[in-house]
């Protein structure tokens, strides 16, 4: 097929026809999405889940990387009645292992193929020459099947990322509907690159820094590495606004830091994002000679909404939208104010009772999204206002030490269902069933520790908590045991996880 193209190719810039000129002041839209490991079908993966087995069906592989496509494209067609955000910021697309096979000219390809749709070849019409594609390519075709049209593509070059011990697994990746005119990739140590992408709109430049920091948001080790990642972000950042004071930068990703990192974790003195990045929330303080150059949209919402992932019983704020003060200044593209949220979107990537973010699962033929929500904020293009006045509710402006409860202890154990009702589930019911609480009564294993027989069925009982997870293992043998627990599987073993001792009876 002469679309494959033999060779390395790290980075495209794939150019849009479908967006038009216009006139006056439009609308658009923003998000922000750590997709959380999509992977191609390669059979190449660094990760040992996304391995895939020919002679496993449990394994990764084309049914799973349709419903993976399939439920990020239920969240993106959650937005802007259907059609999409206008520009994406991604986080966690496999490095394609196999780069010898790829798209040299993306949009001559998807012209060439817009009669062959991806569900249809993920499930029967598969070749060798459609497994080489990488995951971002899979993903832009799936979009465009669905109606998510007119995105032009950036993507990290590897080559750049020169910072990462060993091999990349995971890259960022831009999607825009406006013009992409410049593209860079600016290595940082210990992590992913920063991918920088100008795109034009209506004749204005807009910078995205698409960051996905050093993980471990608690680890003060982990944070001394997040402090390099921000300098390059804060380094460049100052480079473009030394140029242009009023220039319109915009970053995002995932941070793997807390809008309120420092207070959080009092042993982190020098916070990455607050200290070194300049990461706050005087949304007035940025008119001010010498202010800051950043606001994060956190502070938008009020403290019990500002979540974006779950950890250890409390929400996090790993995920980012920081604007300049050029997107404040009444010209130009301008922020909407109010309009940042985490996109939540019931029955595709939030999990009743409690509104966590559905995270994926390979388990069977695989379901869920991702473990974190999306970020989406509006801005206006061709702004003529000039520096109208800020004001901000002086509620909104804190930064609490201490993080909001996902509420495990205040759960209803009325409503919640009989974990007896998994005991004929198939393996696509049980993985749809995955994250979620159930009511568990049955006998304890006599062969196992810390494991349940409810309906013919074995869980093992497993806690984050080490006081609880000794409460389980002490349990003995052959007891009759009622308690709440959330569905998972370990290694393909299913399990119940006991969040809250309040979940122990």
């Amino acid at each position: 097929m002469h679309w494959i193209w033999r060779g390395l190719l790290a980075l495209w810039v794939v150019g849009s026809s479908a967006v038009p000129s216009w006139a006056g002041t439009r609308e658009f839209t923003v998000m922000v999405y750590n997709v959380e490991n999509l992977f191609d079908i390669d059979r190449v993966a660094r990760f040992d889940d996304y391995v895939e087995n020919p002679t496993d069906s449990a394994g990764y592989g084309p049914g799973k990387l349709l419903r993976k496509l399939e439920g990020i494209r239920k969240v993106l067609g959650a937005v802007d009645g259907g059609t999409g955000p206008d520009i994406l910021l991604l986080n966690e697309l496999e490095v394609d292992a196999t780069p010898e096979t790829t798209v040299s000219d993306l949009r001559r390809f998807l012209d060439e193929h817009r009669g062959e749709r991806v569900s249809e070849i993920l499930t029967g019409r598969l070749t060798e020459a459609w497994r080489g594609l990488p995951s971002e390519v899979w993903l832009l075709k799936h979009l465009e099947d669905t109606g998510l049209r007119g995105y032009a593509l950036a993507v990290d070059s590897v080559e750049a990322a020169t910072g990462v011990p060993g091999p990349m697994t995971q890259k960022n990746v831009v999607l825009s509907r406006f013009p992409i005119s410049f593209v860079q990739t600016h290595p940082t140590q210990g992590a992913r690159g920063i991918l920088e992408v100008v795109v034009r709109v209506d004749g204005r430049d807009l910078y995205l820094l698409v960051n996905h920091w050093k993980s471990g948001a608690s680890e003060e080790r982990s944070e001394t590495i997040r402090r390099g990642n921000a300098e390059v972000a804060r380094r460049r950042m100052d480079q473009i606004l030394a140029a242009n004071p009023k220039a319109e930068v915009l970053l995002g990703g995932d941070f793997n830091s807390h809008y309120n990192q420092k207070q959080r974790y009092p042993r982190i003195r020098t916070s990455a994002l607050q200290d070194v990045l300049g990461s706050q929330g005087d949304k007035v303080a940025m008119r001010r000679p010498g202010g800051p150059a950043l606001y994060n949209l956190w502070y938008e919402l009020p403290v019990r909404e500002r979540g974006s992932d779950v950890y250890s019983g409390e929400w996090g704020t790993l995920m980012h939208l920081l604007v300049s003060r050029g997107l404040l200044d009444g010209s130009g593209i301008e922020y909407l104010d109010g309009s940042f949220r985490p996109v939540r979107v019931d029955g595709v990537n939030t999990q009743p009772p409690l509104g966590l973010p559905r995270r994926w699962t390979g388990y069977g033929p695989g379901a869920g999204t991702s473990d974190h929500f999306p970020l989406l904020a509006r801005f206006r293009s061709g702004v003529n206002e000039g520096a109208r006045p800020l004001s901000q509710d002086p509620g909104l402006w804190v930064t609490p030490p201490t993080p909001v409860s996902v509420g495990y202890d205040r759960i209803d154990r009325a409503r919640l269902r009989s974990a007896a009702v998994l005991g004929a589930a198939n393996p696509d019911e049980m993985a749809q069933a995955m994250g979620e609480i159930f009511r568990v009564e049955g006998v304890t294993s006599r062969g196992r520790s810390a494991e349940v027989v409810v309906a013919g069925r074995a869980y093992a009982l497993h806690s984050f908590d080490p006081s609880i997870q000794r409460t389980l293992r002490r349990i003995p043998r052959g007891s009759s045991i009622r308690l709440v627990g959330e569905l998972g599987a370990y290694r393909g073993r299913l399990q119940f996880v006991v969040h809250d001792r309040s979940w122990l009876e």
